[in-house]
């Protein structure tokens, strides 16, 4: 209960923050951003009392230790994802009809602001029905989701003026992981919350690269480390005058995977010399996380290294090829892992979004340019 005020204001932190970024070069109205802040507040509230009636009434749950993976799936991605984005998109909706959101950028700082209205109201409600440590680390974790997630259909709705399919994409992409997210977060044991932290990672470059677009470059000291913005990127994604190399994009994939197979058994060596006990794979046992933090360092390096290599060898000039083996290569390891541990392709889809982003920034340094 003392953290009930500090897991409520945390989301409206994040918010905050994003405002004030995006008010260094973007006119917004802390009027607009208080009442969707508000508004989020009321949505929040609405989206958990229909989360527990639907789940009482169905005698479903959030949680596969209570119902099995299915009955946890089936609640998350079928009622509480798309009804929680859902909500938070009609917030924004009436300020985006009244022309209120005029770019990108101000699409995303109004969506976090709604994001960390709803996010508070359900850390508190949350807190009060489930108080206990474990309650606050989820709330905790659940914060930035909320205003991350939000915030990238915020920057896409911005931005629906001249490309209104990359917001239904955006959003539906946001829904997706944020469902993926929460799943882990909420349905799963202790032990597997470190699968989050990947989720975690994407957000934040993410968040970072769609502020950067429209600013002003960093100076030229600094110009030999600058991470590209979002519009670079989309731009170095699409095909260069060269047509599409699907050689390189087969033997990329190939690359990928002996790096996953070599760097894993060298992960497994040192684990067994630190006396890393890698049978550990139990949800509610958290010294689970020890073994599943040592594997997934070993195999999202392989990304960027393949990635680098993939650009150097075939003397790319856009990130489409090797983004392009990444996506296969994780097609085939969930192919794989479906087959042998189904439980992997969980952890298979949380690092898949960070492991694609690896394989584009160590296809950037390679770059031709």
């Amino acid at each position: 209960m003392l953290l009930l005020l500090p897991l409520a204001l945390l989301p409206l932190l994040f918010g905050l923050l994003l405002f004030l970024r995006v008010r260094r070069s973007e006119r917004l109205s802390r009027r607009v951003a208080l009442s969707l802040a508000g508004l989020g507040a009321v949505a929040g509230v609405a989206a958990t009392f229909i989360e527990r009636y639907v789940l009482a009434f169905t005698e479903l749950s959030f949680e596969v230790a209570r119902v099995g993976a299915t009955g946890a799936l089936l609640s998350m991605f079928l009622l509480a994802a798309p009804l929680e984005e859902g909500l938070k998109v009609l917030v924004v909706w009436f300020s985006y009809r009244r022309r209120q959101i005029r770019s990108p950028r101000v699409g995303l700082a109004y969506a976090a602001a709604a994001a960390a209205g709803f996010g508070a109201a359900e850390a508190v409600l949350t807190s009060l029905a489930f108080p206990s440590a474990l309650t606050a680390l989820r709330t905790t974790l659940s914060a930035p989701a909320h205003v991350a997630f939000a915030a990238a259909w915020g920057y896409a709705l911005g931005a629906a003026h001249r490309h209104d399919r990359w917001f239904r994409i955006a959003w539906l992409s946001a829904m997706l992981l944020h469902g993926l997210y929460d799943h882990i977060l909420w349905g799963r044991g202790p032990g597997f919350l470190v699968a989050v932290v990947p989720l975690l990672s994407i957000m934040a470059l993410g968040l970072f690269m769609a502020l950067r677009s429209g600013e002003s470059s960093l100076p030229p000291s600094l110009g030999a480390v600058e991470p590209p913005s979002l519009d670079v990127v989309r731009a170095h994604l699409k095909p260069g005058e060269k047509p599409l190399m699907t050689r390189w994009i087969l033997f990329g994939a190939l690359v990928t995977l002996g790096l996953i197979v070599a760097l894993a058994a060298v992960a497994v060596v040192v684990g067994n010399r630190v006396g890393i006990d890698f049978t550990l794979a139990d949800e509610s046992d958290v010294r689970a996380s020890g073994p599943l933090v040592l594997l997934g360092v070993a195999v999202l390096a392989a990304f960027p290294a393949a990635g680098y290599l993939v650009a150097r060898a075939s003397a790319a000039q856009s990130l489409l090829e090797p983004a392009l083996a990444a996506a296969l290569t994780l097609g085939l390891l969930m192919a794989m892992l479906w087959l042998a541990a189904p439980i992997g392709v969980l952890f298979a889809l949380a690092v898949a979004p960070i492991a694609l982003g690896l394989a584009c920034g160590g296809a950037w340094i390679g770059l031709e340019r």
